[in-house]
Parts: structure tokens; sequence; C-alpha cells
């Protein structure tokens, strides 16, 4: 493998740019994790193509979109599928988290705490219950420990943190409500690499 110069920018938080950062962790290849802290990020805005972070840096090449940098460095470290027709079904899954996040987004616009609980409710039984009902039907349809194929891809990282996310912030309670994906983010987070960068990772609220 060619010997590139990675940075990653994001802000000190998990999030987005927590699966990329477990791409390079699993891969064992070093990049400079640059956290930006929020009262910075003007300063930074435009120095990045679209205006936003997570943008991953590759030989000084500014690569913009989360979809992008996850599936550009999943290729390049062997995390992307291993046909066609499963990189299309990690693409898939990569989407299908990006719609819920979506759907999630202008309640987070919302000051009213009230009203904010309310749209919170709705979302969980409108949105994400029926997701996961899906996930967790597509998952035991593909019958391994994965969510693609029988081998670990972005796609699992992706969802490993998401329900993550669903569990400590946004909807605590839910994701136990699946057995099979609670079960899944169980087993993948003891996967060794992975704990270990849970463990050494450095310590954020998201």
């Amino acid at each position: 493998m060619a010997h590139h110069s990675y940075k990653l920018y994001y802000f000190n938080i998990r999030a987005r740019a927590e699966p990329a950062r477990f791409l390079f962790h699993l891969a064992g290849v070093p990049y400079e994790d640059v956290r930006i802290e929020r009262e910075d990020w003007p300063k930074h805005k435009e120095e990045m193509p679209w205006g936003q972070i997570p943008v991953l840096e590759v030989d000084g090449k500014k690569l913009g979109q989360t979809a992008a940098i996850y599936q550009y460095l999943a290729k390049q470290f062997g995390y992307n599928g291993k046909s066609d027709w499963e990189t299309a079904q990690v693409q898939e899954l990569i989407g299908s988290v990006e719609d819920v996040f979506n759907a999630m987004h202008p309640i987070f616009m919302v000051q009213d705490e009230a009203e904010k609980k309310k749209l919170m409710e709705k979302f969980v039984a409108d949105t994400l219950i029926p997701y996961l009902t899906r996930l967790q039907k597509r998952f035991e349809a593909n019958g391994t420990n994965y969510f693609v194929g029988n081998s670990l891809t972005v796609a699992d990282l992706l969802l490993m943190v998401t329900f993550t996310a669903f569990k400590e912030n946004f909807a605590p309670g839910v994701v136990e409500k699946f057995p099979k994906l609670d079960g899944f983010l169980a087993k993948i987070s003891e996967e060794p690499k992975i704990k270990e960068w849970i463990e050494k990772r450095p310590k954020t609220d998201m």
C-alpha cells in the first residue's frame, strides 16, 4: 500500500467522524486527528470544500461529504464489502442512517424543551422504531455477525456508532428493545481492535 499522509478534520466529538477514526485504527494507518473547538470553527469554515466537516485530507487534497470519506477509506483499507453487490449494500446502509439523522436534525433547532421532547417522541415512534425493526430483519436475514456479507465493513462501524449515540444521547432505551441489534453492538464492541480504540480515544459526551 502506497504511503499517504492523512488528516481528518472534525469537532472534538465522536459522531460523524468516528467510523473514519475506527477505520484508521483497524487498518493501523497513522493519521492526524484534527479536532476543532466549536468556537474556532468559524475561522476554519472557508478552508473546507463545502463549509462543513468532517473533511478528510489525503496528501494535501481535501474530501468533504461523510459517505464519500467512509467509502474512500473503507476501500483503501478493505472494509467496503467483498463484491460490487456488497459495496452497494454498504452504500445503502450508509444512506439509511443518513435518512434517519436528517429526519431527526430539525428537532435540534427547536428551542422550547417541551416541544422538543414531543417531537423526539414522534420521531422515535414514526421513524426510529420502524427503521430499527427493518434493520433487525435485515441483520437476521444476513445470517452472520455483520450487516453485509460475512466480515466487518464500514456499515457495521457506522451502525455501531449510531446505536451507541441513540443509547447514550438521543433515545435511551430504544435500541435495547431490539435484542439482535443490541447483541450486535455488544459483540462488535468487544472485537480487539475496536475495543482498543474505544478505550484509548479521547473521552467526549457525544
